[in-house]
């Protein structure tokens, strides 16, 4: 599930408690489920910023409300399998695997989520896939009920205000028909493009220390840039991940190896960060990606700096500084 990541290792350092990634499952039934949304309708619902993570209040078939993350890059919405079978949700016999961080083998059963509302939002079967997360909820905090996956994201535009905690859903995009305004240094669009069967929006012009790789947007990852370790040698920064501080972190399938650290300069098309904090993957995670595919992630520690616009229906993605 959520992958859990606490720097550790230097005297007197205060390590926080992060997460990395809600974790993507594969061989669920992705179909996109009934959206009960009017054209041009729109639904806001406020959220819970807990440890990064992005909570939702949620209820099923009447019942709840119930704490789940919402997160662009796990394929199939989850749901905790003791949940499941309080409420009596038919669970498939056959089990099927989960991938992401960690080296575990983790399986879970498929079943459908009949009836979700979130807010004024109504989804109507939406598959999911029950997991164990009882391990996950001891480290966010709270009880964890369930992840809203792809599968509900792709059939709306969804809006994330994460500096007034508020999310919008609709069916419209809320920017002009016509062409997008130009980039600039608090703003930019770029098309909705996914890779390798990734649901992951990709990013392909940023710049890490002058260097470009492509990056994937992540809102169920809790820590801000997170560097694979292709993309650690191509930007020769095998020395500072070696000597980083360590962090120990765990996703579905259990322990990935991080060490946190910084790079002097990332550029976001044209908006500048400057110098950030950021996690280098030692193993566990991003192992083989190419860095001209996938040379990191963006998570929430560098997106709630912006409001996030995802447009699955026309497929575009947009950054504002929250500052616009």
């Amino acid at each position: 599930m959520a992958a859990h990541g606490q720097a550790r290792g230097q005297a007197g350092y205060a390590g926080r408690r992060r997460r990395l990634s809600i974790r993507r499952i594969i061989g669920a039934a992705i179909l996109f489920p009934g959206l009960a949304l009017a054209a041009g309708a729109d639904v806001e619902v406020p959220f819970d910023f807990l440890h990064n993570q992005i909570v939702l209040r949620v209820t099923l078939k009447g019942s709840g409300p119930y704490n789940f993350v919402l997160d662009s890059g796990t394929h199939a919405s989850t749901i905790d399998l003791g949940l499941a079978r309080r409420l009596r949700m038919p669970l498939a016999t056959t089990r099927i695997e989960t991938r992401g961080a960690g080296s575990d083998r983790v399986f879970g059963r498929t079943t459908m989520l009949e009836d979700v509302r979130v807010g004024g939002l109504v989804v109507e079967k939406l598959p999911a896939v029950a997991l164990d997360l009882s391990g996950v909820s001891a480290r966010l905090g709270r009880p964890l009920h369930g992840v809203l996956g792809y599968n509900f994201l792709a059939s709306q535009v969804t809006r994330i205000d994460y500096f007034h905690r508020r999310i919008r859903f609709s069916t419209e995009s809320p920017f002009s028909s016509e062409a997008l305004p130009p980039d600039t240094s608090k703003w930019i669009s770029f098309p909705m493009q996914f890779r390798a069967g990734s649901i992951l929006p990709v990013l392909e012009d940023c710049a890490v220390n002058g260097t470009k790789i492509a990056v994937t947007l992540d809102t169920g990852s809790s820590l801000g840039l997170i560097l694979f370790p292709k993309a650690v040698r191509q930007l020769g920064l095998e020395d500072l991940a070696r000597t980083g501080i360590p962090m120990e972190a765990a996703g579905y399938r259990g322990e990935a190896r991080l060490t946190k650290g910084w790079v002097r300069s990332v550029l976001l098309k044209t908006i500048d960060l400057g110098a950030i904090e950021v996690a280098y993957v030692r193993r566990g995670y991003g192992d083989d990606e190419d860095p001209q595919q996938r040379g990191g992630n963006l998570g929430n520690a560098v997106l709630q700096d912006f409001v996030l616009t995802l447009d699955y229906r026309n497929g575009v993605v947009v950054l504002e500084s929250a500052d616009e």
